[in-house]
């Protein structure tokens, strides 16, 4: 949206402008009919939002997705009877939680490992790709990358940009287990959850981590890695998966 501003200039001057501001619109989960919260959202890509949100909270495993459509701001997921579902109505933008969430669940196993130089490719795609961070400075972006596919999108939650990309693989039926998973916000313990839960083993950011984001990865085979910028990255845990 354009809105009409006054900018105070370095050299004391004030200016009338114009400004691109970005809009934030909840989108509504209904699951097999019955609704299932709100998640924060910049409003498009629904779809992909609604199948990475089913998938990242452990609502259900992607072979157990039987379709998703959507009209306006509302997603429809229908999912198979063994599928777990929501257990109650939730408006999700969470940054910091336990990583108790994650204490029933099977590590993400070994045996992926990817190139450092492809880490540091995969941040400037992102970046190169954050066409509306560009002009407004008001939103995360986001990208999932397996083998040479990469998708990419921006979203004004960190939680929901990955829920989009995520949600964007399943439905492209590409291999989580040998993804890699990036965003532009820091990386809480929810963000790793969110990995988990698909599978992903590689979680990155271009931001920092927290310490009980670097607990859960520890605990669930999660690779985390920090400060992916300028030719340089931190990893936190499991660096196996990453080589020269």
């Amino acid at each position: 949206m354009i809105t009409t501003i006054l900018r105070y200039n370095r050299d004391g001057t004030i200016a009338e402008c114009d400004d691109e501001v970005t809009e934030e619109y909840p989108i509504t989960l209904y699951v097999n009919g019955v609704f299932a919260g709100r998640i924060a959202s910049s409003g498009d890509l629904a779809d992909a939002a609604a199948v990475g949100h089913a998938v990242a909270q452990g609502w259900a495993r992607p072979e157990q997705i039987l379709a998703v459509t959507h009209e306006g701001q509302s997603a429809f997921l229908t999912l198979s009877q063994n599928a777990p579902g929501p257990d109650a109505a939730t408006s999700m933008d969470i940054d910091c939680i336990s990583a108790e969430a994650l204490a029933e669940r099977s590590p993400v196993p070994a045996g992926f490992s990817v190139a450092a130089q492809q880490i540091q490719k995969l941040a400037e795609q992102m970046q190169h790709s954050a066409l509306h961070w560009s002009l407004t400075g008001g939103v995360h972006a986001a990208a999932v990358a397996q083998g040479e596919s990469i998708f990419c999108c921006e979203d004004i939650s960190r939680h929901t940009a990955l829920d989009k990309v995520i949600g964007y693989a399943v439905l492209h039926s590409w291999k989580l287990d040998q993804a890699v998973l990036m965003g532009t916000g820091r990386i809480p313990a929810q963000a790793v959850i969110q990995a988990a839960q698909a599978g992903i083993p590689i979680l990155a950011s271009r931001s920092a981590t927290t310490a009980q984001a670097i607990v859960a990865a520890e605990r669930m085979g999660i690779t985390i890695i920090g400060f992916v910028r300028a030719g340089r990255m931190n990893v936190y845990t499991h660096p196996e998966r990453i080589t020269a």
